[in-house]
């Protein structure tokens, strides 16, 4: 309980950091993010700033597509440079890789690289682009693959959660 308080007291901060940027801006932001990622930004973008769904959908899209080359490709790198002067920080890394490969990592021997797609498209917690790129990395998914796997998918996902945001006002 007191994990998903802080949690919440952490979005709560973001979201009221990023009110000093247009919501554009802000938007991608948050989709970039990676415990926010589209999942929330949407919502947001369309509920608390007001954008309408498409431009909220469109900024998310673009904000959660960012961290994908540098995660890809970075990865590995900043994995030898903690090695190198934070040894801690090699352990948070390679835990992070791990659990992202241990997600998907029977659905990828199944599926093969349309596993990457179908995971990412699902909007659940800790299925997103973060993930799915890790998971990527660490099952070693050629960067064609990844790309068009996860790119599919938080696509799938960003209008999913377009639609639920804007019909959730019809539920309640």
């Amino acid at each position: 309980m007191a994990v998903v308080i802080r949690e919440e007291i952490m979005i709560e901060t973001i979201q009221i950091f990023l009110t000093q940027f247009p919501p554009s801006l802000a938007t991608v932001l948050l989709a970039a993010l990676p415990i926010t990622e589209l999942r929330l930004a949407i919502p947001i973008a369309i509920h608390e700033w007001l954008l309408n769904p498409f431009s909220a959908l469109g900024w998310a899209l673009i904000g959660n597509f960012l961290p994908f080359f540098p995660l890809y490709y970075g990865l590995g790198a900043l994995r030898r440079l903690s090695e190198r002067y934070t040894p801690w920080f090699t352990r948070v890394i390679d835990a992070s890789v791990d659990r992202a490969e241990n997600r998907v990592k029977e659905k990828y021997a199944r599926y093969g690289a349309f596993a990457l797609f179908l995971f990412t498209a699902l909007p659940l917690p800790l299925t997103g682009l973060y993930t799915a790129t890790l998971a990527a990395v660490a099952l070693k998914v050629p960067v064609k693959y990844a790309l068009i796997g996860v790119t599919s998918g938080i696509l799938v996902a960003g209008i999913i959660v377009t639609l639920l945001s804007v019909n959730v006002a019809t539920f309640f």
